[in-house]
């Protein structure tokens, strides 16, 4: 039995930190690899991926993510034969010290492990993600660095694929749309025309249906927002296996005689999260749907985006989609309404496990409460979408996550759980816009966009780790100074499917 190492491929694609270390082999094996913690560290970490798939082709790219920046890496690659036996062990070097990397690069944020007891476990080998694509370790290490920012990145994956809009002429909005593997290889380009051939550019967010089909926030391509054209208005349903889009829906109308926080632009809609409920017993299968600017959550049918219910989560918008024939849930149990909200998503966490039966067309959503545009009593100040703002006076408050149980079949939302209040001594978390309260097993990943900040907490709001100065300023934007749309924690099991999904792509 021999195997023999070929060479490499250091950066084939985007992600900087990565490499493909080629082979040659002559029998069915599997392999593991370790990129060893870096010397100059003492509490720098190995980062390990274990193959379950059998390799039996006679050559083999294996890709390797989790590089250091700056530094001749050591990667120790493995390889058994069929019957766990260790054939090949060798120890192979990989420089990144000749790379080139934006002058705004953070190649090390430090982490204040507010709870020490539980910090290792709970954070575990997972990597915070921005949406820049860099991505840290538990020691706060850059592991993970895309050439090519992308600036309106949802930060999802599925079935092992990263999703990620283009940053060409207008960085809020990806005017071409691709499904790509971790390493930054573009394996399908969406197309963003409908059947009539107007063009749209996403925005936001996305979300899958049951069948696998990707919904996308769209907005109109060249952006004229009108009264017609409403900005960020649309939902864009897309064939996953082809790129090729089912339909655009267009939702503009349902906004007639709305109220928008006064900090919104005229015109504007803002859809801004989805997430997506199974059909039950007691309700149809529904695409999520969340607006910033109207304080509204609806449910959308995945066959032809109809509206099918809708709640008033910011307070001020009752009769949205009236005369539409859609299911107003009532609100009363709401005691403290969102205000410009972020990541209104259906909630995991166990701690609702009581209030989570969506057969029963039961779920809780949690969302990043930006509390974007309030008076001095805490209360919305609005407009109507049709006008420009007024001078109404208005300020922003520290942002906080909260959770609302719904209730379809009662047609009922309520306030539930804790309110997260995020941590203020350092940095007072405000952010007007943008930032994230994201799932992560039983705890939530909370990101504030224009306080830089981000924390590891329980529902309950006890924090197990607090970050500052998560993001700078990109080459390009002085406008926008560390704005980053979200961040996120990449679980070890799904940086394993993104892995998996890299070897396959790399060898056919």
């Amino acid at each position: 039995m021999a195997i023999t190492y070929l060479g490499m491929d250091l950066a084939p694609a985007n992600n900087q930190l990565a490499v493909y270390l080629k082979f040659r082999i002559d029998e069915a094996v599997t392999y593991s690899y370790t990129v060893l913690g870096r010397l100059t560290s003492a509490s720098s970490l190995d980062f390990t991926y274990s193959s379950n798939d059998i390799i039996s082709l006679s050559e083999v790219k294996i890709p390797v993510i989790g590089l250091y920046a700056n530094y001749l890496n050591q990667v120790q690659v493995v390889f058994k034969n069929l019957s766990g036996v260790e054939i090949f062990n060798q120890t192979i070097q990989v420089s990144t010290q000749e790379q080139v990397y934006r002058d705004a690069t953070i190649f090390h944020i430090d982490i204040e492990q507010t709870d020490p007891t539980k910090f290792a476990a709970v954070w575990g080998n997972s990597w915070l993600m921005t949406t820049n694509c860099d991505g840290y370790d538990q020691n706060g290490d850059l592991r993970c660095y895309y050439a090519q920012p992308y600036r309106n990145q949802m930060l999802k994956t599925h079935n092992g694929y990263f999703y990620i809009g283009s940053d060409e002429d207008e960085h809020w909005y990806g005017r071409r749309f691709f499904k790509i593997d971790i390493l930054g290889n573009e394996i399908l380009e969406f197309d963003l025309r409908d059947r009539d051939g107007n063009r749209y550019a996403n925005t936001h967010d996305l979300i899958w249906d049951s069948a696998g089909n990707l919904f996308m926030i769209g907005n109109d391509n060249p952006d004229r927002s009108t009264n017609t054209m409403r900005q960020d208005a649309s939902i864009l349903k897309f064939d996953e296996k082809t790129g090729m889009m089912l339909w655009a829906k267009n939702y503009t109308r349902a906004f007639d005689n709305t109220q928008i926080l006064n900090n919104s632009p005229t015109n504007d809609a803002h859809l801004n999260s989805l997430s997506w409920i199974p059909e039950g017993e007691a309700n149809s299968e529904a695409i999520v749907v969340h607006t910033r600017s109207a304080g509204l959550t609806f449910g959308i049918s995945p066959a032809d985006g109809t509206i099918l219910w809708s709640i008033n989560t910011g307070g001020f918008n009752p009769g949205f989609a009236a005369g539409q024939g859609v299911t107003q849930i009532e609100t009363s149990g709401i005691t403290n309404f969102e205000n410009g909200a972020h990541t209104v998503f259906v909630t995991k966490n166990s701690a609702f496990a009581g209030l989570n039966n969506e057969a029963e067309g039961k779920f809780v959503l949690s969302l990043f409460d930006n509390r974007s545009c309030v008076d001095n009593e805490g209360n919305a100040v609005t407009r109507d979408i049709t006008l420009d703002p007024t001078a109404d006076v208005y300020k922003t408050d520290p942002a906080r996550v909260m959770f609302y149980a719904v209730d379809l079949v009662a047609k009922t939302a309520t306030q539930t759980g804790s309110i997260i209040q995020l941590p203020s001594s350092r940095v007072p978390q405000i952010t007007d816009f943008m930032g994230a309260a994201i799932d992560y097993g039983d705890y939530y990943g909370i990101y504030t966009n224009h306080a830089r900040s981000f924390f590891i907490s329980d529902a309950t709001g006890h924090i197990i780790a607090t970050i500052y100065d998560l993001i700078c300023t990109l080459d390009g934007y002085p406008e926008f100074p560390g704005e980053c749309y979200r961040a996120r924690l990449f679980a070890k099991d799904e940086l394993d499917a993104l892995i998996n999904i890299g070897y396959q792509v790399a060898n056919g």
